[in-house]
């Protein structure tokens, strides 16, 4: 009898965890699902996009190609996830395009409630994949096409599984853990590389410097791993070397000058990623830096171990981000995993275990963070009441539900039901944010006239017919025109196409030039096609007017 109820309450456990691991994933797809189709790409995804689409049109999955021109800019993983994808639906488009880093975002998740769960508690995983998955970072970047996601997931990936090796109690588990690792690292190098080499491997030296844990490096296969590592980077760089003739000057730039600033640098102050890292863990923002601080407590036991380890990936990679010349804010994406889990840690104790922290405590704490919200709506409202009035009443509705769901939170936690008021916390961070995408984001998607303008005169000049662009044309541009659109920046060379009966696109400045030439014939025209800078710009398409019959739609202006 006593062994039936073991049973039966293992399997009841086992099912509870199973119902709340979909919840999770369902949590973590809800955040990021509808933006998918419905916001025109911008143009760094639209750069993975056309590089994607041109590979299948070429039939050629390793020299990437952008609007026909070569690009070596970035690894080609992105590219080829997109490309295989696309090759079952049969186009490339936004949900093409950012499908994969869903994917990804939703496997970073999994993996942080498998990993997790081995080193402390199923709950505390739980929470962690939670907060991660509900933070600004994973929702931004969890839909879009960019190859952010898959560098974070990859390195994500490194880290649980190296720390899970190290710590396995059987030799079979360290292998796999460690062949794991050795995977993701060969694939984050596919997926931007060189950034995993110092993102991996800073911290790990460090972990292993400060804990003198020099004897595990024989244990993580030191010859295969590393042959496993090169079999994977390696064939890729190799083949493009040898393409371009050893003249990776590109590669330089972007890797080498970047690093240094002397690239691309963006002037970003040194102090940038300290208010960036608070960005990239809304809503949970208030609690970062507890969880920078919290390691260093002897209170916490045996949990201090994998604190400490996170907390050397965050700081390590930080303070490396902090020194690098070339500073871009999703830099830090593959930093926050980890400190969603120290999070995940932190409000477990508060709210369960409560072996840490007095309810005292964790009262004043989240007081604290509801202060800090309220303070941001109030703030939020005003200045949207004085910049924008357009999107004053959405915002309104929202902090009307956030302020709704706090009260109810409150509730809860003084009936002391904490499972269930951290289901109405998710759950309405879920609404906020889909909320936010359907009433604000869509309708102000400052790239949908591009998208607009593209088709419109995708549709307007046909098969085979040869577009070119004066000057500048965006990658906005040639996504969705959908074909390759040369620039030409000679004026006697584009009379002469035009003179031929050739097309012509022009836009902003470049635009007013062919208007002020009046050697060309505008035959569309459209206020708002394109964004350069902050600003919408003006756009148009030439023809010569003998040609004129062969248009489907004379939008003359």
């Amino acid at each position: 009898m006593r062994d039936l109820i073991t049973e039966q309450v293992e399997f009841m456990t086992k099912s509870a965890k199973c119902i709340i691991v979909i919840f999770i994933i369902i949590l973590s797809m809800g955040t990021a699902l509808w933006p998918i189709p419905s916001i025109a790409l911008e143009d760094h995804e639209c750069y993975v996009a056309i590089t994607a689409r041109e590979m299948l049109q070429k039939d050629n999955w390793v020299i990437p190609t952008c609007n026909g021109e070569l690009r070596l800019q970035k690894t080609p993983l992105s590219y080829w996830l997109v490309a295989g994808l696309a090759k079952i639906t049969g186009r490339v488009d936004e949900i093409t395009a950012r499908l994969p880093s869903l994917i990804l975002g939703v496997l970073s998740v999994g993996a942080i409630i498998y990993f997790v769960s081995q080193w402390l508690s199923f709950r505390i995983a739980a929470l962690s994949a939670c907060i991660w998955a509900t933070s600004l970072g994973y929702i931004r970047y969890s839909v879009n096409a960019r190859p952010e996601m898959a560098l974070a997931f990859f390195v994500t990936l490194c880290f649980l599984s190296f720390y899970s090796a190290i710590t396995a109690s059987s030799r079979k588990r360290q292998v796999i853990y460690i062949l794991i690792f050795w995977l993701s690292f060969g694939l984050g190098m596919l997926a931007k590389g060189p950034a995993p080499l110092l993102y991996i491997s800073i911290p790990l030296f460090c972990y292993v410097a400060v804990f003198r844990k020099w004897k595990v490096i024989p244990k993580l296969l030191p010859v295969i791993g590393p042959v496993i590592f090169l079999a994977i980077v390696l064939p890729w760089p190799l083949l493009i070397a040898r393409k371009v003739n050893w003249d990776l000057t590109v590669w330089k730039h972007e890797f080498v000058d970047r690093l240094f600033g002397t690239y691309r640098s963006g002037d970003k102050p040194i102090y940038y990623y300290l208010y960036v890292m608070f960005q990239f863990m809304t809503p949970w923002f208030v609690f970062l830096p507890m969880a920078l601080a919290a390691p260093f407590y002897k209170a916490w036991d045996e949990k201090r171990r994998p604190m400490m380890f996170l907390w050397l990936w965050f700081v390590a990679d930080f303070l490396f981000l902090t020194l690098d010349g070339g500073k871009r804010q999703h830099y830090i994406l593959p930093l926050m995993p980890a400190i969603a889990i120290v999070i995940g840690i932190l409000i477990e104790d508060m709210v369960f275990s409560r072996k840490v922290y007095t309810q005292r405590y964790a009262v004043g704490i989240f007081v604290t963070h509801i202060a800090a919200i309220v303070i941001f709506i109030i703030a939020g409202v005003i200045y949207i009441a004085r910049a924008n009035h357009e999107i004053l009443a959405d915002i309104i509705i929202l902090g009307t539900i956030t302020l709704i769901s706090i009260a109810i939170v409150c509730v809860l936690f003084a009936k002391r039901k904490p499972s269930i008021a951290l289901g109405v916390i998710l759950a309405s961070i879920i609404v906020l944010v889909d909320i936010s995408y359907i009433r604000i984001f869509i309708p102000t998607d400052y790239n949908r006239y591009s998208r607009d303008f593209s088709s419109k005169v995708s549709q307007i000049v046909p098969l085979p017919n040869r577009l070119v662009s004066y000057k500048k044309v965006s990658a906005r541009f040639v996504q969705y025109f959908g074909r390759v659109v040369p620039e030409i920046e000679d004026g006697n060379e584009l009379l002469k196409h035009y003179q031929n009966g050739g097309w012509i696109v022009a836009m902003d400045n470049d635009l007013k030039e062919l208007e002020k030439s009046k050697s060309f014939a505008e035959v569309f025209y459209q206020e708002k096609t394109d964004r350069q800078g902050l600003e919408n710009v003006p756009g148009a398409l030439f023809h010569k007017p003998d040609s004129l019959l062969l248009l489907p739609d004379k939008n003359i202006r």
